[in-house]
């Protein structure tokens, strides 16, 4: 305390307190003033939050003063639907089961019983069985079809939809019923879910010219942790044995941008730019660079890709490329050249929200950084374009029916006993079109469609008898060269018939090592290109 002259202590007086604490209030209630002011000008100033404010004011003045009863549900959900139309397709609101299951992939594992599925007419048909997991371990089949999962039945249900019946919770309890091919009874299994790892790589092996092949399927959570286990258990100890590297990339949507990072940073020495991303600010703006040694010794190395490799698939495909590090094989790439971001709600529910674009070396984006945001560009060219059988109408077209899975499944014991190029083999072409013939499925092409539709128009029309004889012909014509594609394709389904025999009988791996492998095309190419005759030749 203050003294005075004569040493005593000095006390405030009431009215000095008074009129200290009328200043101190006057002044809180400016500044108060002065920030209210200062955010009203901030708010009107930016246009988006602004309108943010405005759209919860209306919803606050029709809860308050609607006059009828009305389904505030039903009204956000259509609100929520016309705010994401308006942006691009990657971003959406997520409800809590689809940000559960979303979380549940980028961990790595899911609670499941082990087995893949496609859709079929009863149910869903199994494609592959882990035989680590439940399914597996009770016996349960490649080809046989899941009628029902407790109580409920499959059919008519999607892959998608089912996801959810068949996974769940470690450690709880799942009933299925099952139809199996040449039995009159269904089967009954009690599986209990358990934690299972999801597969990144089904398959790693060296090829008999000794290029490492490896199988990559997503960007999942622990990807490059189990890229890096095949490089040290197939190269790193036999380095000897390795005269190149095959990664596979076709087919995969992508996933986690680290572990694209990590993946491209095992095949590169320090100082290379894997991938930068631009955001709207400053904020969002990152690159990142190589930061080992290239664990391969720059062993020669291919990417195959196609369409459907996209997001972190182009990140390490991009990457790798414009490092002057690998060439690419096959088709352009999707061209999702875009970052998203996950970001959970209070209720549990989510928000997936594009918020940056990527770019390679050389400043090259695949999202145009001055454009507006489009859902997929032009993506990432091929060094070397290949063309796979399997991307034909006819081709897609067999695999649509799933005969070829049923007709090699039901005789997998005889399709196994002869390679599928083999004399011997040449039997089953035949074998597979009477199959097709006695299931009275007909492949039309678009010729032979557009050929009946002109047939039709030209008799409804009352058009001459002359015409009618010239679309006739075309239709012959056109319809003995879809018969012709039996023959055509000849090598893809003897091939196929045998890679879903051999998976049936044995297993995906073995299926990989002595199916796929040793007579795809493209694997074959990329032999030829990373070979050092070509090397020298070109």
């Amino acid at each position: 305390m203050p003294l005075d002259k004569t040493g005593n202590q000095i006390t405030d007086s009431p009215e000095r307190y008074r009129r200290s604490t009328i200043l101190w209030s006057v002044i809180l209630f400016c500044s108060m003033i002065l920030m209210i002011t200062a955010l009203s000008f901030y708010v009107l100033s930016d246009n988006n939050l602004y309108y943010s404010m405005q759209l919860a004011a209306s919803l606050d003045l029709i809860n308050y003063l609607y006059p009828e009863e009305y389904n505030a549900t039903q009204m956000v959900r259509q609100a929520r639907q016309a705010i994401f139309s308006s942006l691009d397709r990657y971003s959406g609101y997520l409800e809590p089961e689809d940000l559960n299951r979303v979380t549940e992939e980028f961990s790595g594992s899911y609670g499941g019983i082990g087995i893949t599925v496609v859709t079929d007419d009863k149910g869903l048909m199994i494609m592959s069985v882990r035989e680590d997991g439940p399914a597996g371990r009770v016996g349960m089949q490649t080809g046989d079809i899941i009628i029902k999962a407790d109580s409920v039945r499959l059919g008519g249900l999607n892959s998608y939809q089912s996801t959810y019946i068949l996974r769940g919770e470690e450690g709880t309890s799942v009933k299925v019923t099952v139809a199996r091919n040449q039995m009159a009874d269904t089967l009954e299994f009690d599986l209990v879910r358990e934690k299972l790892r999801l597969i990144h790589i089904p398959y790693a092996g060296l090829t008999e010219n000794k290029s490492l092949y490896i199988r990559i399927m997503d960007f999942e959570a622990n990807l490059a942790e189990d890229l890096l286990a095949c490089l040290d258990s197939l190269y790193l100890n036999q380095k000897d044995s390795v005269k190149s590297i095959i990664l596979d990339l076709r087919g995969n949507p992508g996933g986690l941008l680290n572990e694209a990072v990590a993946a491209a940073n095992l095949f590169l020495d320090k100082g290379h730019l894997i991938v930068g991303v631009k955001g709207r600010s400053r904020w969002r703006n990152d690159q990142f660079q190589s930061s080992g040694r290239d664990i391969t010794n720059g062993l020669p190395l291919a990417i195959l890709v196609d369409r459907g490799s996209a997001s972190a698939s182009e990140i390490l495909a991009g990457a790798l490329k414009y490092a002057g590090r690998a060439v690419l094989i096959g088709d352009t790439t999707f061209g999702k050249g875009l970052v998203q971001e996950y970001n959970g709600l209070y209720d549990g529910s989510g928000v997936r929200l594009t918020t940056a674009r990527y770019y390679f070396e050389g400043n090259r984006f695949l999202n145009d950084p001055e454009a507006e945001v489009i859902d997929s560009a032009a993506g990432i060219p091929p060094d070397y374009y290949y063309k796979p059988p399997s991307s034909e109408p006819f081709p897609q077209w067999l695999e649509r029916t799933q005969q070829l899975r049923d007709f090699a499944i039901n005789n997998k014991e005889e399709i196994i006993a002869y390679a599928p190029f083999t004399e011997s083999s040449a039997r089953w072409l035949g074998d597979f079109v009477n199959h097709m013939r006695r299931k009275n499925l007909k492949y039309e092409s678009d010729i032979t469609l557009l050929a009946q539709f002109a047939r039709d128009e030209t008799i409804f029309n009352n058009y001459s008898e002359g015409l009618l004889r010239v679309i006739d012909k075309i239709s012959r014509i056109a319809e003995d060269d879809d018969l012709r594609q039996y023959e055509v394709y000849g090598d893809f389904i003897r091939q196929r018939l045998y890679q879903i025999a051999i998976e049936a009988q044995f297993g995906e791996e073995r299926s990989y090592r002595e199916a796929i492998v040793p007579y795809r095309r493209d694997i074959i190419m990329a032999e030829e290109v990373l070979s050092p005759k070509a090397k020298t030749d070109n």
